[in-house]
């Protein structure tokens, strides 16, 4: 009777010990859960607080520096629209180079060319870069084009469709003539509802050039495997986690430098927008026309911590109704605004110390782009 005793005492104990174990142990784990969830909140807060900081700024960048630029925009219709690395490939050399030009030497091509009908035909409504019915006699699709020339093709040099050279009056110029007219109507400068992937901006007085466009790259923070290769290579077309995301700004502004931007020949200094140049907060070392490796002075907006893993841009109207004024639809006749979506979420830099589902956050919104409120 006295072993049973015993035994009943050492059950007693060891039952004793086995629930202040797992007491201890549950209350470890609840207060390892407490700071875990503290952590995860903490990370969340910090997270949620970069996001509105830098969408702000975003946003910011795009209010502050003005309204749709039409002739960039146009610009880039007849350069090309193919994409690589989330942007548009080929470079439009921002207005500062012409059909003819040598890209990356000082070769900046032929003048402005005009449009006009001829021999009964009429040039239409849709511009005269991509047919035979402009001043050089050829299309000048994948053409860089000049600043203005967007404008010009508004006007038809010869409408009264004779063979006159379109040299109405004989005074050798085909333009200030009585069949020089504006038939306010297209073309457009890209297609609604399609996201023009890049935001090209200017300033009301029409100095400063915004331009914004999302851009990545293999994100050196990525995971790699035994032989240092990358666990998630970023080829942009199947797996991209191993993408760097973020979005890139430029800013040019303008010089009277003349056609050959060396402030020499008859359009130097006449008040007639000719130049472009690097902006000075992006290059102040010299003055360098925008052109020649221009990708090199764009700077990213977001630090390496964020990745901007989605941005489409969405531009109204999508044509320039200060020329286009035969346009009355509704569709038209509008505010400029502008709809982005965004989304952001943490780089390999910031996500490897995340033990849980990674966040992400989009922002969709409508920014007034209206001149009258830009500087």
């Amino acid at each position: 009777m006295k072993i049973t005793q015993k035994w009943f005492t050492l059950i007693e104990i060891l039952l004793g010990i086995l629930i202040f174990t797992i007491v201890i142990l549950w209350w470890f784990q609840a207060l390892s859960a407490i700071n875990i969830g503290k952590i995860k909140l903490i990370e969340r807060s910090n997270m949620t607080k970069d996001v509105v900081y830098f969408s702000e700024k975003l946003f910011e960048e795009i209010k502050s520096w003005g309204t749709i630029d039409y002739e960039e925009y146009f610009n880039r219709k007849v350069v090309g629209t193919t994409t690589a690395s989330g942007h548009y490939s080929q470079n439009t050399w921002f207005w500062n180079f012409s059909t003819g030009g040598i890209l990356a030497t000082p070769s900046y091509g032929s003048d402005f060319y005009y449009c006009r009908s001829g021999d009964g035909v009429n040039m239409g409504t849709g511009g005269c870069y991509n047919t035979q019915h402009n001043s050089f006699g050829q299309s000048v699709l994948w053409s860089p084009q000049r600043y203005g020339q967007y404008a010009f093709q508004f006007i038809d040099y010869n409408s009264n469709m004779n063979s006159d050279l379109w040299d109405q009056n004989g005074d050798g110029l085909i333009r200030w003539d009585d069949d020089d007219e504006h038939i306010g109507e297209w073309p457009i400068v890209f297609t609604w509802g399609v996201n023009v992937r890049e935001i090209y901006l200017i300033s009301s007085d029409k100095k400063v050039r915004t331009f914004l466009r999302w851009s990545w790259i293999q994100d050196p923070k990525s995971p790699k495997n035994a032989s240092n290769n990358y666990t998630y290579p970023c080829n942009g077309t199947s797996f991209w986690s191993g993408c760097l995301w973020t979005i890139e700004v430029l800013k040019l502004e303008w010089k009277d430098m003349g056609l050959n931007h060396n402030g020499t020949g008859t359009w130097a200094y006449d008040g007639i927008v000719d130049t472009w140049v690097i902006h000075e907060a992006f290059w102040t070392w010299v003055q360098t026309v925008a052109g020649t490796n221009t990708f090199s002075y764009r700077q990213p907006l977001f630090p390496d911590s964020v990745n901007v893993s989605d941005f489409q841009v969405y531009l109204y109207p999508n044509i320039d109704v200060k020329h286009a004024w035969k346009d009355v639809s509704a569709s038209s006749n509008i505010n400029p605004y502008l709809r982005l979506s965004i989304t952001l979420e943490p780089s390999w830099k910031k996500r490897s110390g995340i033990q849980w589902e990674i966040p992400k956050y989009t922002i969709n919104t409508t920014i007034n782009l209206a001149d009258y409120f830009t500087y």
